[in-house]
C-alpha cells in the first residue's frame, strides 16, 4: 500500500474493520488467538464465522488470546517508517481489557525522533472501537493535525457505551470475568447478565435477568435511559448465534423503532472472552462530526 500523504491510522483487530463493507485505508494490528495449541491471527487466518462454528461444535473449547510484543510493534512501526510514513495514530481497544495499548505506547517511544505517533485508548471494544478509527481516518484525510484529531476522539469517547447480554456464563467464568461462585449461582438460576462497557473502559455487570426476552428488553430500556431523548448513532454487535441476533433485531424494532442498523460481528479475540451467545448494541451520542456510514437516529 502506498501512503501518499505519509499519514496513517492503525486499529487493533478487535475493532471489527475486517468485516466492515465500506472502503477504508486503515491498517489492522492483529491480536492472536490460540485454540487447542494452534495459533491464529484475528481476522486473517481465523475469521469470525469459522471461529464461532468451532465454538458451537465444541462448547468445551477454551480459546486463549495474546497481545503483540513490544518488539513486534517496533518492527511494524519501522516498516511504516521505511515506507515514508511520518505520522501515525494507533487506535486501540480499551487498556482495561488488554495490554495492547501499553505495548504500543512503549514501542512508540522508540520513534520519538523519527515519526509522530499518537496511541489512543478508545476505552471500548468491538465496532465502537472501529468507529474511532474510521473517524480518525476521515479527519486525517481532511489534513487535520494529529493533536486536534486526538482532541476530537477524546470528546467522542465521552459520549458512547455498549450494552450487551450474555446467554451463557461459561466463557465469562472460564476467562475470569465472573467468579466460580457467581457462575455456579448464575447457572443454577439460569441468570443472563447484562453488561456495559462504561466510560472508564471497564466491562461492568449491571443487572442479571432470568429470560432472554427480558434481558433484551432491559437493554433497550437502558438505551432509552442513556440517550435520554438525544440524537444518537447505533449498531448491533453479536457473536455466533444468528437466532439470538434475529430476536434482538425484532425487540429493538418494537421497543426503539430502529430498523436496518449496521450489524457487526464480534471478532474471534472478543468471542474468546465472551463466547458464542452474546448480543448487544453500541451507542454514540451525536457529536460535531457524523460517524461514517452510521445513520443518525
Amino acid at each position: 500500500m502506498s501512503y501518499m500523504n505519509r499519514r496513517l491510522v492503525i486499529n487493533t483487530s478487535t475493532g471489527g474493520l475486517d468485516y466492515y463493507p465500506y472502503p477504508h485505508n486503515i491498517e489492522i494490528l492483529r491480536i492472536k488467538v490460540s485454540i487447542q495449541g494452534r495459533e491464529y491471527e484475528d481476522g486473517t487466518t481465523l475469521k469470525a464465522d469459522e471461529f464461532y462454528r468451532k465454538l458451537n461444535e465444541d462448547r468445551n473449547l477454551l480459546p486463549k488470546t495474546s497481545q503483540p510484543s513490544v518488539g513486534e510493534i517496533v518492527d511494524m512501526f519501522q516498516g511504516y517508517f521505511d515506507m515514508g510514513v511520518k505520522e501515525i495514530i494507533v487506535v486501540t481497544l480499551s487498556s482495561e481489557m488488554s495490554g495492547t495499548y501499553n505495548v504500543c505506547v512503549l514501542a512508540a517511544k522508540e520513534f520519538e525522533n523519527k515519526m509522530k505517533i499518537i496511541v489512543f485508548d478508545t476505552k471500548t471494544v468491538c465496532f465502537s472501537e472501529g468507529l474511532f478509527a474510521l473517524e480518525a481516518e476521515k479527519l486525517l484525510n481532511e489534513e487535520i493535525p494529529l493533536e486536534v484529531i486526538e482532541e476530537k476522539l477524546i470528546e467522542m469517547r465521552k459520549a458512547n457505551t455498549i450494552f450487551f447480554a450474555v446467554d451463557s456464563l461459561n466463557y465469562l467464568v472460564k476467562n475470569g470475568r465472573l467468579s466460580n461462585a457467581a457462575g455456579f449461582v448464575g447457572k443454577m438460576l439460569k441468570l443472563k447478565p447484562i453488561l456495559q462497557v462504561q466510560e472508564s473502559g471497564k466491562i461492568v455487570s449491571i443487572e442479571k435477568i432470568r429470560t432472554t426476552r427480558a434481558a433484551l428488553q432491559s437493554i433497550t430500556s437502558k438505551v432509552k435511559t442513556f440517550t435520554h431523548g438525544r440524537p444518537y448513532h447505533a449498531y448491533i454487535l453479536y457473536t455466533g448465534n444468528p437466532k439470538l441476533k434475529s430476536y434482538f433485531i425484532q425487540i429493538i424494532k418494537e421497543d426503539l423503532g430502529l430498523v436496518d442498523l449496521y450489524e457487526s460481528p464480534s471478532t474471534p479475540v472478543v468471542g474468546a472472552h465472551v463466547g458464542p451467545d452474546v448480543i448487544g448494541i453500541g451507542i454514540f451520542l451525536d457529536h460535531d462530526s457524523s460517524l461514517p456510514h452510521i445513520e443518525k437516529l
